[in-house]
């Protein structure tokens, strides 16, 4: 009979002193200065109390426009990313001679630096010569192109679409490991009870890739409810402040030395993010425990 082996609890120190100093310590701090007048012009820093809370909600201050593109670009890429990830993690599950190097190919671009990303696709979209719409041109299709950066038509779109290419392969490869982990078995038994391909994706596919569809969910909303460096690059939250997010106001608060109120807006986007999150994990923990 296998014995339950206890550890020390000694062992967890090193990890919760790191964790301490690295994250909940400056946490602490954070949810301080945002309640300050903590700024770049004077040396004294006063406690104001929710005064940077009552100004962010505020009509003039345009936190409630880049809190909706926060959610727009998050839930929008999230969807985006899971659909496409799961149909190629389907197609490549197969067995296609080429798997292997298209596997290769489609996670590529999740390994590159946001920064060059978004400095390629800043030409890509360029409005006068940008490979886009040369192409567009090319195959008679002039009437298409746009200024896709600089119209507030869009401009989210683009980024949104940048966004989805360089995450979708990270989706695809978490997805083909929960596909690869079915027992075929499932499907053989499936087929001779007359099942419909989809039939066997929605009764046997869904339910026991759920795993990695709650990874894949948890990740995909967390990164882009969090997102700066691409649209920064991009657009800098223009034109005007069409694709302004929450952690752009916070790069512009900064930049004009308010720091407390930049601070008071990166405390609501990780409670925002922290409560989202948590939501939707303990609803697909429970749909999950249902469904076995």
């Amino acid at each position: 009979m296998n014995e339950k082996k206890v550890y020390p609890l000694a062992f967890l120190i090193p990890a919760v002193v790191v964790y301490s100093l690295l994250f909940f310590i400056p946490s602490l701090f954070s949810f301080y200065y945002s309640m300050t007048d903590w700024n770049g012009f004077n040396d004294r820093m006063n406690f104001i109390g929710l005064d940077n809370y009552r100004q962010l909600f505020d009509d003039t201050s345009g936190f409630v426009h880049y809190f909706k593109n926060t959610v727009i670009f998050g839930l929008a890429t999230t969807l985006l990313k899971n659909v496409i990830g799961l149909g190629l993690a389907i197609l490549l599950n197969e067995g296609l001679k080429s798997r292997n190097a298209l596997r290769t190919i489609f996670f590529i671009p999740y390994s590159l630096s946001p920064l060059i990303i978004g400095l390629i696709f800043a030409s890509v979209f360029d409005a006068n010569h940008g490979l886009l719409n040369n192409a567009l041109s090319a195959v008679g299709l002039s009437s298409w192109t746009k200024g896709w950066l600089i119209d507030t038509l869009y401009a989210m779109p683009a980024v949104i679409s940048v966004e989805t290419w360089k995450f979708v392969g990270f989706n695809m490869i978490i997805y083909l490991a929960g596909l690869q982990m079915i027992d075929k078995a499932y499907y053989e038994a499936a087929s001779i009870d007359g099942a419909s391909r989809r039939a066997k994706f929605f009764q046997i596919t869904m339910p026991l890739i759920m795993p990695a569809f709650t990874i894949n969910l948890i990740l995909n909303l967390i990164n882009g409810f969090k997102v700066f460096d691409l649209i920064f690059v991009l657009t800098r939250g223009g034109p005007g402040n069409v694709t302004e997010v929450m952690n752009t106001a916070v790069f512009r608060e900064f930049s004009a030395g308010r720091y407390g109120s930049a601070t008071a807006i990166g405390v609501v986007l990780f409670l925002m993010t922290t409560v989202i999150a948590l939501s939707v994990l303990s609803m697909l923990s429970r749909r999950t425990e249902v469904e076995r």
